[in-house]
């Protein structure tokens, strides 16, 4: 298990690992040789100059040699385009501009597949398993909607589940909203989507979080949302366990998820996850553990996890 500790920094060995958002960004330091990180912490940003001046101070202050971010973006050979910001991170630039001896970037969805050894001792479960192989799914509806797979144990794949349009129009339908212009499956299921489909329904514009206020407080729009968010969550659940075949566990991350748990009604979760299947593959389904990760800062985890596999 990874502890949370403070360090004796010394040239040469030391890690920063960063997660990269919109406008924050999460940091902590790590050692090149141990399993530590300390000094976990989220810096905010006003733009990309901001955020490069904050980069610099962490490198230079921390005597940083070794850089691995994680970033919102598709991956492609050694760079990330922000889906947020217009902002290419290329590794081989970062690493001569600030003068690092390595550097590493990775999808955000990529990092949170390599943080399961750190985090496996923090979930909470939606529904039992019974093992058939160890491949597993992470996913988590925030911004927009990330997932990555992990097969045996060694291969990690992000996905841009998150951008495509092929179950949407069946999604719009649970919500009871009618929308003609084709639209991706984020735009269903993240945070975003569940404050744009309120607006729809009742013409206000608020944030995620108030809605799960007024849901909390039985608000029966919020409660039509949030409902049928959950159960488009499940019917996608579904899906994808089928494609990635997926044997060991569906794993939830993000700060959403997190707040949504309590709330789930598990019986009904599980009907929804199985629903409108072949008995051969309500087998499949009904052996997938499902549960939420409760540890926060997972991509930092995955971030160190990935330098300490690359390393070995």
């Amino acid at each position: 298990m990874v502890m949370v500790l403070g360090m004796n920094l010394t040239k040469m060995n030391n890690i920063l690992l960063v997660d990269i958002g919109g406008t924050n960004m999460r940091h902590a330091i790590a050692s090149s040789a141990s399993n530590e990180i300390s000094d976990l912490s989220k810096s905010a940003f006003s733009d990309m100059t901001e955020f490069e001046d904050k980069l610099e101070d962490l490198i230079t202050n921390n005597f940083i040699d070794i850089l691995i971010a994680s970033v919102a973006g598709p991956k492609i050979n050694n760079c990330i385009s922000m889906t947020n910001r217009d902002y290419v991170f290329d590794s081989i630039k970062i690493a001569k501009k600030f003068n690092l001896k390595e550097c590493y970037l990775l999808n955000d969805w990529e990092a949170i597949a390599h943080s399961y050894d750190y985090v496996s001792n923090s979930i909470k479960s939606i529904k039992d398993g019974k093992s058939f192989n160890e491949n597993k799914l992470f996913i988590g509806p925030g911004t927009g909607l990330g997932a990555a797979v992990r097969i045996n144990n060694e291969v990690i794949l992000p996905t841009e589940v998150g951008n495509t349009t092929n179950s949407t129009e069946f999604m719009l339908n649970i919500f009871k909203v009618n929308n003609a212009n084709p639209i991706t499956l984020e735009n269903v299921i993240s945070g975003s989507a569940i404050s744009n489909i309120y607006k729809i329904k009742t013409n206000k514009s608020l944030s995620s979080e108030e809605i799960f206020r007024r849901f909390i407080k039985e608000d029966q729009i919020a409660a039509e949302v949030i409902n049928s968010f959950i159960k488009s969550l499940a019917y996608t659940l579904s899906d994808l366990a089928l494609t990635f075949n997926i044997g060991k566990s569906i794993l939830f991350a993000g700060s959403l998820m997190r707040s949504l748990y309590p709330h789930i009604d598990k019986d009904i979760f599980h009907k929804d996850f199985i629903n409108n299947k072949k008995d051969i593959h309500k087998d499949m389904l009904n052996a997938v553990h499902i549960g939420v990760i409760t540890k926060e800062g997972s991509p930092l985890y995955g971030n160190l996890g990935f330098y300490k596999k690359l390393k070995n």
